[in-house]
């Protein structure tokens, strides 16, 4: 972080800085409580402690604030230097199981050292990458036994600890209570499970939804103007999940339906990262000409799927992109009940007769070499894949552009620098000079989405 010294984050602390939050955090002496920097609290600039992140709060003995909630805040995208390679360490913790994940398979994947790793650890987190990984899950625990009432057991099991007494052990040295003391009274139906998860301000919602329903997938998603559902397939059996916004108090409330426990902490993640929650939307530049007010990219629930659906948008509208993925589905999809589908498998699709459907054989071929690369492995498309590696990849497939490359790495390995140039919208407003693309350098995935949203019908009809 680019600061002189904590008087400055003190200053920061005092005047509730949001371009700030998920940056650092800070520990108060007194209370021996951690916050975030836009917490409504006044501690005294002398009992401040400054702190890179939750972890190191915590090992240090401060258990999180009830009112801002920092161990349930959204996180934070970097993107300058070394933190790079701790951005990207954190997704593939994130991603892992963790009974797969060590610190020198983490390391080899990184290209780094494992000392080297943890080093970087150290100098932007306070703490290693094992500390972080049981801070996760202990995050991640009290949210599912606050909100939840499934068996203890079974939440210490889905969040990644292997014993019910080291779950215990770990869950009181944080919250300096044992788990069955944050139970509440669940009035909820037994295959239902409500959630909640932090967003921060402004959140323009009904743009997510709008971009959602353009390119929504038939049997698979239901957009309505207030909410976003999901159909899952867990083997022969499915489940949902049902997204809806409160502004009044920057929530978003996600019901599971028929949902297994051990399913959601991937659920979660993918949740997150499908509406963007960790960005904080005072890291855009100021630009007058531009409102960027609760931007956020929609991501990819299902990375293959969006890959697969962007193919499929090439050069054509998108109400044409959306009835061709209805075809695809019920041609190369699995029906699991009435009007609820699977979408095709890479297995599937691989040496199937994409064209069939009414598409080119260039972007059948296309599709159909991706999903060879994606099934074998080869090609990565999560948001801990390696960014530059990925795009040659893509471009080395016939019947990929420019475009489809930007719009991949956009949604599905979360780029906030992805930026589809030769689109017809984004290249007039260049040519119009409506923006400076070098003033939004690391964010023009941002300025794509906000010039789709404010500027679309203008530039169109020019």
């Amino acid at each position: 972080m680019k600061t002189d010294n904590d008087l400055s984050l003190k200053k920061i602390i005092e005047r509730r800085d949001p371009r700030y939050d998920g940056r650092f955090y800070y520990g108060v002496k007194t209370t021996k409580i951690y916050c975030r920097p836009v917490c409504p609290a006044r501690p005294k600039p002398e009992n401040i402690v400054i702190l890179k992140s939750t972890t190191e709060a915590e090992n240090a003995g401060f258990r999180p604030c009830k009112r801002c909630r920092p161990d349930l805040a959204p996180g934070t995208k970097f993107f300058e230097g070394t933190v790079n390679t701790v951005s990207r360490a954190l997704r593939i913790i994130d991603e892992e199981k963790e009974s797969a994940l060590n610190i020198e398979k983490l390391s080899d994947t990184l290209g780094v050292s494992d000392r080297h790793l943890r080093r970087l650890f150290q100098e932007h987190l306070g703490a290693s990458p094992i500390e972080v990984m049981i801070s996760k899950r202990l995050h991640l625990a009290q949210q599912l036994v606050r909100e939840t009432s499934a068996p203890l057991s079974e939440i210490a099991l889905a969040v990644g600890f292997q014993s019910i007494r080291r779950f215990n052990e770990a869950f009181k040295n944080l919250y300096h209570a044992p788990p069955s003391a944050f139970r509440k009274e669940q009035s909820v139906q037994d295959n239902q499970i409500e959630l909640e998860l932090m967003v921060r301000r402004p959140f323009d919602w009904k743009t997510i939804l709008e971009y959602f329903a353009r390119h929504e997938n038939y049997g698979i998603e239901r957009v309505t103007d207030t909410s976003y559902q999901r159909f899952i397939s867990f083997g022969e059996k499915y489940g949902s999940f049902t997204i809806t916004y409160s502004p009044e108090k920057s929530l978003l409330k996600v019901k599971l339906t028929n949902v297994p426990i051990a399913e959601i902490k991937s659920l979660l993640l993918r949740v997150r990262r499908q509406l963007d929650l960790d960005h904080n939307p005072e890291h855009l530049p100021k630009d007058k000409k531009l409102k960027g007010k609760g931007i956020r990219i929609p991501g990819a629930y299902d990375p293959f799927e969006i890959a697969v659906t962007i193919i499929l948008g090439q050069l054509i509208s998108t109400k044409q992109a959306k009835a061709k993925q209805k075809e695809l589905i019920l041609k190369y999809g699995k029906k699991i009940d009435e009007e609820v589908w699977a979408f095709p498998t890479a297995k599937d699709l691989m040496d199937s007769e994409i064209e069939t459907i009414g598409i080119t054989r260039v972007k059948a071929s296309a599709i159909r070499e991706m999903a060879r690369m994606y099934h074998s492995g080869e090609l990565n498309l999560a948001a801990s894949a390696d960014i530059e590696k990925t795009k040659a990849q893509l471009h080395s497939i016939h019947g990929i552009g420019p475009w489809t490359v930007e719009l991949i790495c956009m949604r599905c390995l979360g780029d906030s620098d992805a930026f589809p140039k030769s689109d017809l919208i984004i290249n007039k407003a260049l040519k119009a000079h409506l923006v400076n693309e070098e003033a939004w350098s690391s964010s023009r995935a941002y300025l794509t989405h906000i010039l789709w949203r404010d500027y679309a019908t203008v530039l169109s009809k020019n």
